[in-house]
């Protein structure tokens, strides 16, 4: 599903509901053949322990979703993708776990990976304003919020290259950054020069790739609380 999904986002950035559908509906029925055919698994459903599990997996991760993407924090898809998870794979033993959440877990382990760009984003701009660059010029008009925003998740790019997505507009004189993922729907064109931009690999692929270290590692940052203590 999520591999699928990633391919699609990078590739047309859209996701068909339909991988949404075809995955949640293939995951519950695999669950209900379970109950019937599989005597362990549908005993461990009847222990109160895993029923309230389920309740959690859904009730905590679903409404987390739905107010992240409501706050533009990640785009619908990211969302669909955590309910999704959050219904078919409920509990998942974890060799290091803070909540045991499967779908939360993902979540963070995919927070933790895009770490890298931002830290990569802050040490470009950092060493751009140390050369005496103007980072922010003709953006006289943004707060020092959205200012501080923008140099975290983007640079300025001379020659832009590559899957990058533009975060700023121009209005009249004034340029203006576009923070809201939903605005990043197409790739900066390469004629372009010093402009704004932010990585455009899409947070589902850091979903993906947050899931797979789920099933291996489990929880990422439990394994650094585990490292460092």
């Amino acid at each position: 599903m999520l591999v699928v999904a990633s391919i699609m986002d990078i590739r047309k950035r859209e996701i068909s509901d339909k991988v949404w559908i075809v995955s949640f509906t293939v995951g519950l029925t695999i669950i209900i053949v379970g109950l019937f055919t599989d005597n362990t698994f549908a005993m461990m459903f009847q222990q109160q322990q895993y029923i309230i599990r389920y309740a959690l997996s859904i009730g905590i991760t679903s409404p987390l979703a739905y107010i992240a993407y409501r706050s533009w924090l990640f785009g619908g898809a990211d969302a669909k993708a955590l309910i999704v998870i959050s219904a078919i794979l409920p509990f998942y033993e974890m060799k290091y776990s803070i909540h045991g959440i499967p779908a939360l877990t993902i979540l963070t382990n995919a927070c933790m990976l895009t770490l890298v760009h931002i830290l990569h984003n802050i040490s470009r701009n950092t060493i751009a304003v140390i050369k005496g660059k103007d980072i922010f010029d003709g953006f006289d008009g943004e707060t020092k919020l959205r200012k501080a925003i923008a140099f975290m998740i983007g640079f300025i790019a001379k020659r832009p290259r590559g899957y990058l997505f533009p975060i700023e507009e121009s209005k009249g004189d004034k340029r203006m950054f576009t923070l809201s993922p939903k605005a990043y729907s197409d790739y900066v064109h390469e004629s372009a020069r010093d402009i704004w931009v932010t990585p455009a690999l899409p947070f589902i692929v850091y979903m993906t790739i947050g899931f797979l270290l789920m099933l291996y590692v489990g929880d990422v940052l439990a394994y650094i609380f585990h490292s460092i203590w």
